[in-house]
């Protein structure tokens, strides 16, 4: 069964996020793993999460749980700052060898369906999670939260973020997708038939008579 160790940002002193500022990287990329793991449950995949403890320099125990989880992908959650103005989704890997690259590229295909700002794959081997970390590291910078307009994307489209991203799991490990909040449609109702009853009686003449009023109408025994 596939595996995959999940790793959120996990800064000794967290950074602050321009969407709401009683949020931070710390706290919006645990959300969003919040919103992955449903996915990852549904669809099969097995999966370990980080202790929120291993911030700062913890950093060593998280890798060296993640090494001993064995997993198919450690997958690091980040995201990004700069000047204010950059946006994007940028997934840093190890370029010289492995799968990395490639299944970045498979994360950003199924991204770009949904996202509106520009995705790329970057150079991960100065990251510890990338080089210290014996399965395919997926060290992703979702996107930058001091850009208003994109982090402002990532709050409000997160779990449809958290979706594509299940999706492109599934591909990379060649199984099935399986939404977890689909609600199968109601069946059709049945159609109804209904029927005229004119009346009951003591005797078959009154029967009988109140019939011959009707065209074509006929006396049962009830």
């Amino acid at each position: 069964m596939a595996k995959i160790y999940l790793s959120p940002a996990a800064h000794g002193v967290d950074n602050p996020c321009s969407y709401d500022k009683k949020c931070g990287e710390n706290k919006h990329c645990n959300a969003y793993l919040d919103e992955l793991e449903p996915y990852l449950k549904a669809c099969g995949i097995q999966y370990k999460r980080a202790n929120k403890k291993n911030t700062g320099n913890n950093l060593s125990k998280t890798i060296a749980e993640s090494n001993a989880y064995k997993p198919d992908i450690h997958y690091t959650c980040h995201t990004n700052a700069f000047n204010g103005t950059v946006s994007g989704s940028r997934p840093h890997v190890w370029l010289k060898s492995g799968n990395g690259k490639k299944w970045a590229e498979i994360i950003l295909k199924h991204r770009k369906k949904i996202y509106p700002y520009p995705c790329s794959v970057k150079d991960g081997s100065s990251f510890a999670e990338v080089k210290g970390t014996t399965a395919v590291a997926i060290y992703e910078e979702l996107v930058f939260h001091d850009n208003k307009d994109d982090i402002t994307w990532f709050h409000k489209n997160m779990r449809k973020m958290a979706e594509y991203t299940a999706r492109a799991f599934c591909e990379i490990f060649g199984i099935k997708f399986v939404d977890p909040y689909y609600v199968p449609p109601k069946p059709a109702p049945k159609p109804k038939k209904y029927a005229v009853q004119i009346g009951a009686f003591d005797t078959l003449a009154q029967a009988d008579d109140l019939a011959g009023l009707f065209k074509s109408a006929k006396v049962i025994e009830v």
